[in-house]
């Protein structure tokens, strides 16, 4: 049954907690038993935090009862309970085809919602019913569990975060047993969650996948942080998929993934699709944006304050030693940035044998260049390994010193001392140049690329001393790189210079994080009235605005995990930690036990 994009369907909110929990944890076959199935209107839009409990209220009033009908619309239902859980957070969507404005109205002090976890449960039955059409059995019973799950999913705010994880385990529990049971009777549970997992991923490529724009306030300044599609196959990355066969990166991988990858082939083609963090054995660049930082006008006009570009790692991380699928990827991105640098955010210590990244740092490496790598590790496993940036930040310096120094700059006079003391005095001479400067956004820009030029000036050992002894409760790598990817970013808007593009192995967790901190410099570049201390306002409208949270849910990232995993805090972000990384983003893979 095919229903319009702005219906869902749910059931009634009538039964007790009791009733809830048995119907995830009972093992008897009459669970499978369609229920009422219901389909409510979706009002648009639903409000911030006063007006969402009404809001919700309106949907459960909307019933229209369709019974004896075994069809579940799980793309709908997975995005309106999306919208609601953003609501719950003080956040109004306006949706219009695949662009997505998400607005702060009235921020919440918590960001949990149940509902990230009701779509990890929608997204399992899903998965399942995928995996039934894959081996061509009937997938109806995973559409009847969903039925039932959502007759008794009950809205209460009251319902504790630990309660919902159990839920999680135990309908993953329920599903991978069910699967065992009626597709896949000589394989292992354990290989059969972890299909489940893969499938998750799959399956997301049947959502609409968005260009998300989040817009806020600090005070009563307007912001925007825009995260837009920019990349497509090229035509020999689409000829692999084409000829996909006789390919030995096909070749390598499970019969069940194969069947994956049969079953998606024209969504990896049309070109409207991130390509999902966790499928990473395929041709493309993974969970890939193009990211705009904007400030808005008192009549809503925005100025761009600066761009860049992150995604996952170039590598396939299962298939290092053949870095074909690195190089088409590099291509990929080339294809439409032609001058860029590609940052690495891993950690270049262990094989991928013992769980870990050198290969992908040294993979990049070598596909980009060293002209065009940086490597800056964010993450504790790469504490006391030696970052790569000198060379990039001396360039950036003498780019920047050109802009302010050139003819065109009719200031150049005010600046001569300035360029002078980047280009040949020390510290303290920069220190008083920069205390000179009149024009405040000049004046914190300066003082940032300052910090770089301190960094670029450190011995490799003096800087590990620094990130691991001197400054331990802070995150001075992750420092270093937010510092030099939002002047590369500001400057780009006044002069051409290469573009940045930065990377982790998912692309939403550490890239994520670099992007707040990222995001907070460039602002406070445009407006430093609003300084970036222990007090600011910045880093906490940032944080709970959730843009970084709410993509590693949805495109690219995996349906639910709302947030990131945890990363090395500073020592601003540390004060914020639950709403970077809520436990809802742990649950990419689940335990059976």
């Amino acid at each position: 049954m095919v229903y319009s994009k702005h219906n869902i369907l749910l059931g009634h909110l009538m039964v007790f907690l009791s009733a809830f929990r048995s119907c995830y944890t009972s093992n008897n076959r009459s669970d499978l038993t369609p229920p009422s199935i219901s389909k409510i209107a979706d009002p648009n839009p639903i409000a911030g935090n006063k007006p969402k409990n009404k809001a919700i209220e309106e949907l459960l009033k909307s019933v229209d009862h369709k019974k004896n009908n075994a069809d579940f619309d799980f793309e709908t239902t997975i995005e309106i309970l999306r919208k609601i859980a953003d609501a719950k957070r003080g956040i109004r969507w306006h949706l219009s085809g695949d662009n997505l404005i998400r607005e702060v109205i009235d921020k919440s002090d918590s960001l949990y919602a149940a509902e990230d976890y009701v779509v990890q449960i929608i997204n399992i039955y899903r998965a399942a019913k995928k995996i039934c059409e894959l081996y061509e059995k009937n997938g109806t019973p995973f559409e009847k569990m969903a039925h039932t799950f959502m007759e008794h999913y009950k809205y209460d705010e009251k319902e504790t975060e630990d309660f919902w994880i159990e839920a999680v385990k135990d309908i993953n529990k329920k599903v991978v047993a069910e699967l065992h049971q009626i597709v896949l009777p000589n394989e292992k549970i354990s290989l059969i969650n972890t299909k489940l997992r893969l499938a998750e991923n799959y399956v997301g490529l049947d959502d609409t996948h968005y260009n998300v724009t989040t817009v806020f306030k600090i005070n009563d300044k307007k912001f925007g942080l825009e995260d837009k599609k920019w990349l497509q196959l090229t035509e020999k990355q689409k000829s692999a998929f084409r000829n996909r066969k006789s390919a030995n990166w096909y070749n390598r991988l499970d019969p069940f993934e194969q069947k994956l990858i049969d079953r998606y082939f024209d969504k990896f083609l049309e070109g409207s699709h991130y390509l999902p963090t966790q499928i990473r054995n395929v041709p493309g660049c993974r969970n890939g944006y193009q990211k705009k930082i904007l400030a808005y006008d008192q009549n809503n006009n925005p100025t761009t304050l600066g761009r860049y570009y992150h995604s996952g790692a170039l590598v396939s991380p299962t298939q290092w030693k053949d870095e074909t699928i690195t190089k088409d990827n590099w291509e990929q991105i080339k294809a439409f940035v032609k001058n860029i640098e590609c940052i690495s955010l891993n950690h270049n210590i262990l094989p991928p044998t013992l769980g870990g990244e050198e290969h992908i740092v040294e993979g990049t490496r070598r596909v980009v260049g060293d002209n065009q790598f940086i490597y800056i590790p964010i993450n504790e496993l790469g504490t006391f390994t030696t970052p790569m940036f000198k060379p990039q930040v001396n360039k950036l310096i003498e780019e920047s010193i050109h802009l302010h120094n050139s003819k065109k700059n009719k200031d150049k006079t005010r600046y001569k001392g300035l360029c002078k003391a980047f280009k040949e005095g020390n510290k303290k001479d920069r220190q008083k140049e920069i205390e000179n400067v009149k024009n405040l956004k000049d004046k914190r820009y300066f003082s940032t690329l300052h910090l770089l030029k301190e960094a670029a000036e450190k011995t490799d050992y003096e800087n590990k001393v620094m990130h691991n002894f001197i400054q331990p409760r802070n995150n001075y790598y992750a420092t270093i790189g937010s510092n030099y990817i939002a002047c590369k970013a500001v400057l780009g808007e006044k002069n051409s210079t290469s573009s940045v593009l930065f990377s982790c192995k998912s692309g939403k967790d550490r890239t994520g994080f670099m992007s707040l901190l990222v995001d907070a410099n460039m602002i406070s570049i445009h407006d430093p009235s609003l300084d970036i201390d222990k007090e600011t306002k910045v880093y906490t409208n940032l944080a709970y605005a959730s843009h970084y949270q709410f993509l590693a849910s949805v495109n690219g990232g995996m349906a639910g995990r709302f947030g990131m995993k945890p990363v090395r805090n500073n020592e601003i972000s540390r004060n914020m930690t639950n709403a970077l990384f809520p436990k809802a983003a742990l649950y990419t893979s689940i335990n059976l036990s």
